[in-house]
């Protein structure tokens, strides 16, 4: 039987994983904890290929927090392809002795603590992780969601025209980049982007978390279909 302690603990970390879909508007940016994060995966199709891995880091006060950070490969069934190890590296005794899927799982939403994630074509990496947690975890995976895709868009409408890659805006940035296709080095120069995006939106009036929530519509608006 279990008992109220084991509930309280529960409800505990439940409470970490309830993102901040409604933070305050006002927070300042400087004061919000963003998780970027990318995932390596066995293939493109986000109904049918696996998470094979995640990276994340936090990003607060202006800067990349190296204390803070997450890496874990999970544990296959059956490795992928040998064309797909060869983009991210994760070979077939890698992926077979992963740590298993569920305690990976926790360990990210411990980790994100319901803070607001970041990631390039974020709706990638959404979809496999809310799949993966609903089908390891059997839980719904909600999270607010800033992509990097399209939030400089709107803050940067001439660059935009010719930059639509995260190596475009690495290249138009000067962000080197030495380790793509590994989750967490992806993470790094993401967070490195991201860093570079809120002191814009910051010099253009958009110091706080409902600012930087416009700027993102307004990226959106301006993506090309």
């Amino acid at each position: 039987m279990s008992t109220p302690r084991f509930w309280e603990a529960a409800w505990q970390r439940i409470g970490r994983w309830i993102p901040t879909l409604h933070a305050p508007g006002n927070a300042a940016l400087a004061d919000v904890r963003f998780v970027v994060v990318d995932t390596e995966t066995s293939g493109f199709n986000t109904r049918s290929d696996r998470l094979l891995s995640i990276g994340a880091c936090a990003v607060k006060g202006g800067r990349i927090d190296l204390a803070e950070t997450f890496y874990r490969e999970l544990r296959q069934e059956q490795p992928s392809d040998d064309a797909n190890i060869l983009v991210h590296g994760i070979g077939r005794a890698a992926q077979l002795s992963g740590e298993v899927r569920a305690d990976a799982l926790r360990a990210f939403l411990d980790f994100a603590s319901g803070d607001p994630l970041v990631a390039f074509n974020a709706k990638f990496d959404q979809a496999f992780l809310a799949r993966s947690m609903r089908q390891d975890l059997g839980e719904r995976f909600a999270a607010e969601w800033f992509d990097l895709a399209t939030l400089p868009r709107g803050l940067y409408p001439d660059a935009a025209r010719s930059r639509r890659t995260l190596d475009d805006w690495l290249a138009h940035f000067g962000i080197d980049s030495l380790e793509r296709h590994h989750a967490l080095g992806d993470a790094f120069v993401t967070a490195e982007l991201l860093l570079v995006v809120l002191a814009k939106a910051r010099a253009e009036g958009f110091a706080d978390l409902g600012g930087l929530r416009r700027a993102a519509r307004l990226g959106v608006s301006t993506a090309p279909t």
